[in-house]
C-alpha cells in the first residue's frame, strides 16, 4: 500500500514528505493505521546525529493508532483494536523478558539500532524500490505503521489516542522511571533536572508516589511553569543559581533522595551526585552520546550514593502503559496539559527547529492527509 510518511535521509537535513511502499505484515507483525505521534527528543537526537541510524529512515516512535492487519501467529491484537506503540518488543524469549524486564528485551537493540523489524528487513520502500527504514521498528511519522506484534500494545477502546500516544515512549520513560526504576515512597524528595516531556513525566511520577518536595531544574520559564503545574513544588533556574547548593539548601542542607536527569548530558548527570543525601541515588534517565564519559567523585561511594540507569521506565509494557491510560483517565496523570500543539505533518520541520530551541514539551503530529 502506498503512504506519506517524513522521510529524513541524513544528519541535519530536513524532512521531506514522500509516498512510499508499505509492505503487509509478516509473522507476528501488525499493520497499524496512525492516530497520533508525539515528537519525542529521541527523534531529535537522531536526526542530529546524537543517536545513529541507517538513512532514510521514517523516524517517530511514540506513536499510537488503529490495528489494520495482522501477520501469521498473532494473538494479543486484532483488527479493529485501538494500539500504542511500545519501544519493546516484548519477545517473550529472551532471558530478560523470561524475568519480566521486557524494557530490556534482548530483540529491542535490533530495533533502535537498526531500524527495521526483528528479521532484520524493512517493510518501506520509495517507488524506485529503495529501502527506507522506521526508528524502533515503528516509523510513526507515517499514515500507516508496521510493527512488531510485541510493540502493539492494546488498550481500551475509549482510550483517546491523541494524548495517550505520548505514554508510548516519554511518559513511560519518565513516570516509570520514578515509580519503577526509582520507586519513590510517599514523604522522599526529589530533584529533576531537565523539564521536556520526560522530566515533565518523571514529576508526575514522583508527585503520584507521594514525594513531597519535588525540584524542578530548567532554564527556561515556560517549562518550569509547566513542571509546577504537573506537581513540582519548588523551580530552579540553573543559569543563574547553584542548583546543586539550592537542592541542599532546599532540602535542610541533607540533599534529596532521588535526583534524577532527563537531558542527556554528562555534565547535567554529574550534577546530579550532588543533589543527594547520603544512601540517596542518581536515576539517570537522558541519554547522552555513547562515546562519553560522567565522572564523578568517588567520596560519595563513602555515603552510599548510588547511581543508576534507567531504560525505558524499567517498565513491562503490557503492563504500565494499560496503567497508565487508568492513571490519565482517573486525572492523575496530566496528558493533555503537556501537549504544546497539535500539527500536522507537513508541520514537521518547524516543530524540531522549536525543539532545538527548547520551547514547549511536546508537539504532536495529529493530521497526516
Amino acid at each position: 500500500m502506498k503512504i506519506k510518511a517524513a522521510v529524513l535521509r541524513g544528519v541535519d537535513q530536513p524532512f521531506e514528505i514522500e509516498e512510499l511502499e508499505l509492505a503487509p505484515p509478516k509473522e507476528n507483525e501488525v499493520l497499524v493505521k496512525t492516530v497520533a505521534s508525539g515528537i519525542c527528543h529521541s527523534d531529535y537526537s537522531v536526526a542530529h546525529g546524537i543517536l545513529r541510524s541507517p538513512f532514510p529512515v521514517v523516524l517517530g516512535h511514540e506513536g499510537a493508532g488503529i490495528v489494520e492487519a495482522v501477520g501469521p501467529g498473532v494473538t494479543n491484537v486484532k483488527p479493529g483494536d485501538k494500539i500504542i506503540a511500545s519501544l519493546s518488543p516484548s519477545c517473550g524469549e529472551c532471558r530478560m523478558c523470561q524475568e519480566s524486564k521486557e524494557f530490556m528485551c534482548s530483540q529491542m537493540g535490533k530495533l533502535v539500532t537498526y531500524s527495521t523489524m526483528l528479521d532484520g528487513t524493512t517493510r518501506l520502500k520509495t517507488a524506485s524500490g529503495e529501502e527506507v527504514f522506521a526508528m524502533c521498528g515503528v516509523g510513526s511519522f507515517g499514515e500507516y505503521m508496521v510493527m512488531p506484534a510485541g510493540s502493539a500494545i492494546k488498550v481500551p477502546d475509549d482510550t483517546p489516542l491523541e494524548s495517550t500516544c505520548l505514554i508510548g515512549c516519554g511518559v513511560t520513560t519518565g513516570t516509570g522511571a520514578a515509580l519503577n526504576t526509582a520507586n519513590v515512597q510517599p514523604g522522599e524528595s526529589t530533584a529533576v533536572i531537565g523539564c521536556g516531556g520526560v522530566g515533565l513525566s518523571i514529576i508526575q511520577g514522583c508527585r503520584i508516589a507521594g514525594s513531597t518536595i519535588i525540584i524542578a531544574i530548567d532554564p527556561m520559564e515556560e517549562k518550569r511553569q509547566l513542571a509546577i503545574d504537573m506537581g513540582a513544588t519548588h523551580t530552579i533556574n540553573p543559569f543563574e543559581e547553584d542548583a546543586e547548593a539550592r537542592v541542599k539548601e532546599l532540602t535542610g542542607g541533607v540533599g534529596v533522595h532521588y535526583a534524577f536527569e532527563a537531558l542527556g548530558r554528562v555534565e547535567t548527570m554529574a550534577q546530579t551526585w550532588g543533589m543527594i543525601r547520603p544512601t540517596g541515588r542518581c536515576i539517570i534517565v537522558g541519554v547522552a552520546a555513547l562515546d562519553q564519559k560522567v565522572k564523578i567523585p568517588a567520596a560519595g561511594l563513602l555515603a552510599e550514593f548510588e547511581i543508576q540507569g534507567s531504560c525505558y521506565g524499567s517498565s513491562t509494557p503490557v503492563k504500565d502503559i494499560p496503567r497508565f491510560v487508568e492513571l490519565y483517565k482517573s486525572g492523575e496523570l496530566l496528558l493533555d496539559e503537556m501537549i504544546t500543539q497539535q500539527i500536522g505533518l507537513g508541520d514537521i520541520n518547524r516543530a524540531f527547529e522549536e525543539m532545538g530551541r527548547g520551547e514547549g514539551a511536546r508537539s504532536v503530529i495529529t493530521t497526516y492527509a
